[in-house]
């Protein structure tokens, strides 16, 4: 893709991938939505964005840069978890085995995520040491729980009552010598070694994924994101644009989950814009 393109990826199971723009869908007091954006130094976009509004489902991969083939492991990976989670949705468990179905889904998606790209890469030679994050979310309408699936340094945050808090673990070796002590937190995110992960979808070694559930509150925003998006934006500027966007009666007039989204990757942009950047956000109307 040429020039700094913003790019969303709709992903319809009943057809083919449609990349067209769209206004978010919505389930019963919920929306869906995101956005993918080459930003300002890549000459490709090796991010993988996956929406699927209708049973609430929201997938971020981010494909190792370096590597052959990152734009199309995180492709993979997006699609695979997309295509499983709706399969675990339409299996419609009862109400007291939801819970232990979804978790237990989302494990097979991600473990059957990393499956699918070695088996490419073992099609493709040449595609071999393909990598990607993934960061993959479903929301079960009928019960209000959510359940995050996570493996890498894209990551889920939870903007509640004008709080952001992060959700995931970075699975990076700085996050695991912060965690030991060996480094300050404040000196992590400028630390050379930041993006050297210790688990990734589609090397060798089996991932282990990181699986958290809760359930959503009248309110809330889910921002799941790449590392192109936190590496340009602290914390707290986040907060403060979702914030200003998500304001209910604020200057904009009625929330709009695309524009706030946009302007997010904006803002990344405007800070230098040094990788790709994405940002899927699940909104859980007030008055759910």
């Amino acid at each position: 893709m040429q020039g700094n393109l913003t790019r969303l990826y709709l992903l319809d199971l009943a057809s083919t991938p449609d990349t067209r723009s769209f206004e978010p869908s919505h389930l019963p007091s919920h929306s869906v939505t995101g956005l993918t954006d080459i930003g300002r130094s890549r000459k490709r976009n090796e991010d993988s964005l996956s929406l699927l509004p209708s049973v609430g489902v929201a997938v971020v991969a981010d494909g190792m840069g370096g590597h052959p083939g990152g734009d199309v492991a995180s492709r993979i990976a997006a699609e695979t978890a997309t295509r499983l989670l709706e399969a675990a949705h339409e299996e419609n468990p009862p109400t007291t085995a939801v819970e232990e179905h979804l978790r237990a889904a989302m494990a097979e998606c991600v473990i059957a995520a990393h499956d699918e790209i070695r088996a490419h890469a073992a099609r493709e030679p040449e595609l071999e040491g393909m990598g990607t994050t993934l960061t993959a979310m479903i929301v079960h309408a009928e019960t209000g729980m959510y359940v995050l699936g996570h493996v890498g340094d894209s990551r889920a945050y939870l903007y509640r009552n004008g709080v952001l808090k992060q959700l995931t673990r970075d699975h990076t070796w700085v996050q695991d010598r912060v965690e030991k002590g060996d480094i300050r937190p404040e000196a992590a995110r400028k630390h050379p070694f930041g993006h050297m992960l210790t688990q990734c979808l589609g090397l060798e070694d089996r991932p282990v994924p990181q699986i958290l559930d809760d359930h959503v509150k009248g309110g809330d925003a889910y921002l799941l994101c790449s590392d192109g998006l936190v590496g340009m934006l602290e914390d707290s500027e986040l907060e403060a644009i979702l914030a200003d966007q998500l304001a209910s009666n604020g200057p904009g007039g009625p929330v709009d989950p695309l524009a706030t989204v946009q302007a997010l990757l904006d803002a990344a942009n405007a800070a230098g814009g040094h990788d790709n950047i994405t940002a899927a956000l699940v909104r859980i109307d007030s008055d759910s």
